[in-house]
């Protein structure tokens, strides 16, 4: 699994999720920092995608559609053979970090997929009439 985002928050975000799901083996974690050139950062993914494809199947979360890391996720797609979601957030790394354990990568990327779609909530929605019915 491999998280890649502008600045910390792939790593951010892992550290938050090892504080729910404990520490994580095989995760790598990625970010593109103002000043950093695009080609250095793309060559380094490319390497680490490389690197980790030695093991098996690789999952790689990108924080923005059509930023950066996802532009230079998408270019190492070309060559590499490796799955890809964009849109990460916290409750994704955690789906995907408990689902890697018993489940392939395949149903990990369904599962994370439907968590996706009900993982943001308008919580004034959620909640209106709530306490109304409650009175």
């Amino acid at each position: 699994m491999i998280l890649i985002s502008h600045g910390p928050f792939s790593q951010a975000v892992l550290e938050s999720a090892e504080l729910i799901c404990g520490e994580q083996a095989r995760v790598k974690t990625y970010g593109l920092y103002l000043g950093d050139s695009v080609d250095e950062f793309r060559d380094r993914i490319r390497e680490g995608i490389e690197e980790s494809l030695t093991r098996g199947d690789v999952l790689v979360l990108t924080d923005i559609q059509s930023g950066s890391p996802f532009n230079v996720t998408c270019a190492a797609m070309g060559e590499l053979n490796f799955h890809h979601i964009t849109g990460m957030n916290l409750p994704l790394v955690i789906e995907v970090l408990m689902d890697r354990i018993d489940m392939s990568v395949e149903e990990v990327i369904q599962c994370g997929m439907r968590l996706g779609k009900v993982s943001i909530v308008d919580v004034n929605e959620l909640l209106d009439g709530y306490f109304d019915e409650e009175d």
